[in-house]
């Protein structure tokens, strides 16, 4: 059954459906999308506003990459850096990417979870449907603020953002037994669409805490297999993305 045609039905009851669903975790399950934002333009502020800022910029757009994929896209196409392999970046990421994470470790814990997000999790995992959260957070990051919320129990595993997030499902529905079409993942970026679209596994367009509005997330989408749910609340109503074609932002 093609995703679309659970449009109108309540969100968990669609998602009970799948044999395996996914989670994004910032703007999904955490409220941290703008936290980490300011982390980060603290964490490069040293390069000045006239660098940070068109980057800030970026990495909004760009946000779910893994962190490394991040900080690689600043040193090469804003300070103008070699490859991953150099040497110089490798210092530029040990010491900025080290003060990203010293702000993190002080903030990210008191991040508060997206409404609803512990109902929904709660319900499917009641059911025994197996979930997973994939994200660009570093795994350790992840579980810890989960716990802080008492959901990591809820989750099979906590996939981060050492390996990009495509892997990262392909790997879930490994683990699974899963076919692409019996899967879900729930995102509020472009990055989680393409991850999914990747894998060809379905995606919920999770709207409230994204950065930027859902004609130009899915701009390009497979109306078929793609779904927006606005929040987490179970009993809310999926809709389609025929609403949203056509007004993509460029």
């Amino acid at each position: 059954m093609p995703l679309s045609d659970h449009a109108g039905t309540r969100l968990e009851q669609a998602l009970a459906t799948h044999r395996l669903v996914v989670f994004d975790l910032d703007g999904v399950l955490v409220d941290s999308n703008e936290l980490k934002v300011e982390c980060m333009r603290e964490a490069l502020a040293e390069f000045g506003p006239e660098l940070v800022d068109p980057y800030v910029h970026e990495f909004r757009r760009t946000f779910g990459r893994s962190r490394r994929e991040h900080f690689l896209a600043f040193h090469q196409d804003h300070l103008g850096g070699e490859q991953a392999t150099g040497d110089r970046f490798e210092t530029f990421y040990e010491r900025c990417a080290g003060g990203y994470a010293e702000l993190l470790a002080e903030r990210y814990p008191k991040a508060p979870l997206c409404p609803d997000a512990d109902r929904l999790v709660r319900a499917l995992s009641a059911r025994g449907l197996p979930l997973y959260v994939a994200t660009g957070t570093l795994t350790a990051e992840a579980e810890r603020v989960l716990d802080g919320h008492g959901l990591v129990g809820e989750f099979r595993a906590v996939l981060g953002g050492e390996e990009p997030k495509a892997r990262r499902l392909a790997a879930a529905l490994s683990a699974e037994g899963a076919a692409p079409g019996e899967a879900v993942l729930l995102g509020d970026s472009r990055q989680d669409l393409l991850a999914a679209q990747a894998v060809g596994m379905g995606f919920v367009l999770v709207t409230g805490h994204g950065f930027f509005p859902p004609a130009q997330v899915l701009d390009g989408a497979d109306g078929q297999n793609a779904l927006v749910a606005a929040g987490l609340d179970p009993s809310g109503l999926l809709t389609g993305t025929v609403a949203y074609e056509g007004r993509a932002g460029r």
